[in-house]
C-alpha cells in the first residue's frame, strides 16, 4: 500500500491516506510517463466521504 499526506477529507482522522491511483493515470503509472509525486497527491477535497461504521467504545 502507497500512501501519501492526508487530503481534507481525511486530514481529520489521520496523518496519512493511502494514494488512489485515477484510472486516467493507470498507463502513466505502469508506463512510468510521469513523475511518482504528480500522481502519488491526496485526493481533492470533496472526492471521499467519510462515515462512521461502529460506535466508539464507551
Amino acid at each position: 500500500m502507497l500512501t501519501t499526506d492526508p487530503g481534507r477529507d481525511v486530514a481529520p482522522y489521520h496523518n496519512r491516506q493511502v494514494v488512489v491511483l485515477q484510472p486516467e493515470n493507470w498507463a502513466a503509472w505502469i508506463n512510468l510517463t510521469k513523475p511518482d509525486a504528480e500522481l502519488s497527491r491526496p485526493l481533492p477535497s470533496g472526492s471521499l466521504s467519510v462515515e462512521k461504521v461502529r460506535p466508539e467504545s464507551s
